[in-house]
């Protein structure tokens, strides 16, 4: 019995002592836990101070940069003076350009006449331009005489005594401009125009065909000299004589072919056109002659004689105008010092 109650009270105590052992284990991880926090609420609040103490260097650094108000001012200052400077300066050239300019004026005396008078001189120097190129380029003897008449009406309103001499060479230029032949360059060429327009209308010159009683009398006839003259006569009626003007052998043309005499007869008549809007003379009268040459050879008919008299009446009219010499007073007026 005191056995067992001894080894009662051992167990009890191997109990008790169990539980007080873990009961120190538990209180220790609550302390272990407790300083890992404290740690960590350390370090944080250390590197909070140090992000605090960093802010604070930078921004006592930005604020000792910026220059206080007197500073600030001061440079303004100098700024405002070195504007004022150059200012000053840019006025000081103003005025010496102003004084160069009154120099250069007063030195020259130009006044408002004379500038007035140059404009007029190169005014006139322009219509003489003028002139020649009309007369050059263009065979406009009406414009050209325009144009000098113009340039003497500005030096007429000059009153300018030493430009008598420049109105005495247009005078002379304007008489030579009026004795040139008056050629009606415009009415010729659109007699020429109508007449490549009734060119179709002409009738060629051809062999009449034979007629259907030559044909059965032919026909009828006993002996062989018949025979031969009806087709003679078919070989006539089939085509066009032509003879060379050098008295060479005749060529045969087929009727088919008389599109080709028609534009060979528009041909020289478009060159004569051409000739004389060109003033080309000589190439006009060329042209004229061949075209009335093949009128003659090739066509027949009451409209062939109207063409032929056209031509002809062309042919009288001198178209070879010789032009004058007008470039004297433009060489004065480029030589005269204004």
């Amino acid at each position: 019995m005191e056995n067992k109650t001894t080894q009662q009270e051992v167990i009890q105590d191997a109990d008790v002592i169990s539980v007080e052992a873990n009961e120190t284990k538990t209180k220790s991880g609550f302390v272990w836990a407790a300083v890992l926090i404290l740690l960590c609420l350390q370090a944080g609040s250390f590197w909070l101070w140090n992000q605090q103490q960093s802010f604070n260097e930078n921004l006592t650094a930005a604020m000792t940069s910026i220059p206080d108000a007197a500073t600030l001012e001061q440079s303004l200052s100098d700024v405002d003076s070195r504007i004022q400077k150059q200012l000053s300066g840019l006025d000081s050239q103003q005025i010496s350009l102003a004084d160069s300019i009154k120099d250069l004026s007063d030195s020259q005396q130009i006044t408002r006449g004379d500038v007035e008078q140059y404009w007029a001189l190169a005014e006139v120097e322009y219509l003489l331009n003028i002139a020649n190129q009309r007369v050059l380029l263009a065979s406009d003897v009406a414009g050209a005489r325009e144009a000098l008449e113009m340039a003497d009406g500005r030096i007429e309103a000059l009153s300018d005594y030493r430009l008598h001499p420049l109105r005495a060479l247009l005078a002379d230029e304007q008489l030579a401009l009026s004795s040139v032949v008056n050629v009606d360059v415009d009415g010729m060429a659109l007699q020429l125009q109508s007449a490549l327009d009734n060119i179709d209308d002409l009738q060629v010159l051809m062999s009449s065909p034979l007629t259907e009683g030559d044909t059965d009398e032919a026909l009828t006839s006993d002996n062989w000299q018949g025979a031969l003259d009806q087709a003679w006569q078919e070989v006539k009626s089939l085509v066009v004589i032509r003879h060379q003007q050098e008295g060479a052998a005749a060529v045969l043309v087929a009727p088919e072919q008389r599109y080709f005499l028609y534009q060979n007869l528009r041909l020289k008549l478009e060159t004569a056109r051409f000739a004389l809007l060109s003033g080309q003379p000589s190439s006009f009268e060329a042209s004229l002659a061949s075209a009335s040459q093949w009128l003659k050879q090739y066509f027949v008919g009451e409209d062939r004689d109207a063409m032929l008299a056209l031509v002809a009446e062309l042919q009288s009219t001198n178209t070879a105008v010789i032009l004058p010499d007008i470039s004297e007073s433009l060489s004065w007026i480029k030589g005269f010092e204004r």
